[in-house]
């Protein structure tokens, strides 16, 4: 990029995309404002037909093209959110589209790749999926379509920070993600022109960080995975991190866990499914990452494709962090009604059984059978007197 981008490129983005893309609306969390102690706004860039945000720089860049390399096909490497955005209005616009995914990319991106008529490639890592797209590029012709490194993916970005200046005039701060950072340098380019005064805090997930400390942090045999797959990203563009660092006052990270709890959060408060990328703007904010000067912030809900069954798991582990499961193991005689008899107790304490194991070769008492109880209880005195009841009528219990 040869110089930062002006409010003319994101007003100019803006008029290009306007016949193709709705607005996003912008609501206020009634419950989180109350629980943070601030105005707390939302502006929901998953709302978008491919539930990501990334539909305005993928089809800004198309709409910039000649028509001749339209023609030709596009292609990218991209984990997920960009191939979609770029698959749906390749295929809108009947382009050729080509998209080279890490094996590891949620199914549900991929699926849906697939569906909207892009070409489909695997490759084992981040970084073979770049170089093979590349390499696509050179061989045949078609053009490269980065997902966040290009003044064309930035100025589209933009047009929610312009969106959002004109749904709410009066917001002290914003908060956004930030993974290659096309969509917070854009963003917070927009805001900054007309506002300088907004505090842009930038999330990243602590994963992205510790890689970007020690390229070789990630690279056993196994290595780590995160729920934040839209922000997992080794390596600040060339063309994004100037911008990030002229235009972002604060770049913060959240764990894994705090990236859950925010999707649970979204789930409970807001009744939104929303992925861990999405939701990591809300988790600097439950962890008090942001200035308490900013009264009146807005957090950007950047994608909602998350993979259901990984979703499913991060309900089940709120729900025991809560004490609203309780597991217990059972020591009881190895014969009929056995089985019978404990659940009656169970029912009778108003407890809800999930799963049942057993076990009798290993066994602390001879004769005897080991079976492990998953328990849906209403909170932590519940599971305490499911507990005391099963002792009570002599079955040696213990919570696991």
């Amino acid at each position: 990029m040869s110089s930062f981008p002006k409010i003319s490129d994101f007003e100019a983005a803006r008029a290009r995309l306007a016949p193709h893309l709705p607005v996003t609306p912008v609501s206020k969390a009634l419950s989180l404002s109350e629980e943070l102690g601030r105005d707390v706004f939302l502006k929901w860039d998953n709302k978008l037909r491919t539930g990501s945000f990334k539909e305005r720089g993928a089809l800004n860049f198309l709409l910039s093209m000649e028509k001749k390399s339209l023609a030709q096909g596009v292609c990218t490497a991209s984990a997920g959110n960009h191939a979609l955005g770029l698959s749906f209005h390749a295929q809108r616009l009947g382009v050729p589209c080509h998209i080279v995914m890490p094996s590891s990319a949620p199914i549900v991106k991929s699926q849906s790749c697939r569906a909207f008529g892009a070409e489909i490639i695997f490759r084992p890592t981040f970084q073979d999926c770049l170089e093979h797209a590349q390499e696509l590029a050179r061989e045949r012709g078609y053009t490269y379509v980065p997902p966040f490194d290009h003044e064309w993916i930035v100025h589209g970005q933009g047009v929610a920070g312009l969106e959002l200046m004109e749904q709410l005039p009066d917001f002290d701060s914003v908060v956004i993600p930030v993974g290659g950072g096309g969509y917070a340098a854009g963003v917070a380019s927009a805001i900054k022109a007309k506002r300088p005064g907004v505090f842009i805090l930038g999330v990243c997930s602590e994963w992205a960080l510790e890689v970007r400390r020690d390229p070789k942090a990630h690279q056993g045999a196994i290595p780590p995975m995160t729920i934040a797959d839209g922000i997992a990203v080794k390596t600040i563009g060339a063309v994004t991190g100037p911008i990030l660092e002229r235009r972002v006052d604060q770049i913060v990270g959240v764990s894994e866990w705090a990236i859950a709890r925010a999707i649970i959060a979204l789930l409970e408060h807001e009744h939104v499914v929303v992925e861990g990328a999405g939701a990591a703007g809300l988790a600097a904010l439950l962890g008090g990452l942001l200035p308490e000067q900013c009264k009146k912030t807005v957090v950007m809900i950047c994608g909602s494709n998350i993979d259901s069954n990984l979703l499913s798991r991060l309900i089940e582990h709120d729900m025991a962090e809560k004490g609203r499961l309780l597991r217990a193991t059972i020591t009881l005689p190895d014969r009929p009604g056995m089985l019978h008899a404990i659940s009656g107790i169970i029912a009778k304490e108003g407890a809800n059984i999930l799963q049942v194991t057993h076990d009798r070769s290993y066994a602390k008492i001879p004769g005897h059978v080991e079976i492990t109880v998953l328990m849906e209880v209403r909170d932590r005195s519940h599971a305490e007197d499911v507990i005391k009841a099963l002792v009570k009528a002599g079955l040696p219990t213990e919570e696991v």
